[in-house]
């Protein structure tokens, strides 16, 4: 106990007291798509996974830059209405991989293809 007691006092949490209701953000669907990660860059070793992740991933900061604000509009009401984002979506995906196609965009984007 003396140790939660302190812990409280150190974050200057000492005075709270909870809430009725948490503060609860409804999202049941976070689609950020294709996200360049060191763990994604080393799996492409074939030329099936290269196209794609030239054709479809992103940095985390552009992801983030539309994911983030989206999810933190969601109204912190507790309400139970699912909200769904996605990055990436069918439509998006299909344009970037005909314009790859048809005009060769994004070709050796991460990483060299063969």
């Amino acid at each position: 106990m003396k140790y939660i007691l302190n812990l409280l006092e150190e974050t200057s949490m000492m005075g709270c007291k909870p809430t009725e209701s948490p503060i609860e953000r409804t999202t049941n669907d976070k689609q950020p798509g294709m996200v360049t990660t060191d763990l994604l860059l080393s799996g492409a070793t074939t030329k099936q996974a290269k196209f794609f992740i030239n054709v479809l991933a992103e940095p985390a900061e552009v992801v983030a830059e539309y994911l983030v604000p989206n999810i933190r509009s969601i109204p912190a009401n507790g309400s139970m209405k699912p909200t769904y984002f996605r990055f990436l979506t069918g439509l998006k995906a299909y344009s970037q991989i005909f314009s790859r196609i048809a005009f060769g965009a994004r070709r050796n984007r991460y990483v060299v293809e063969d």
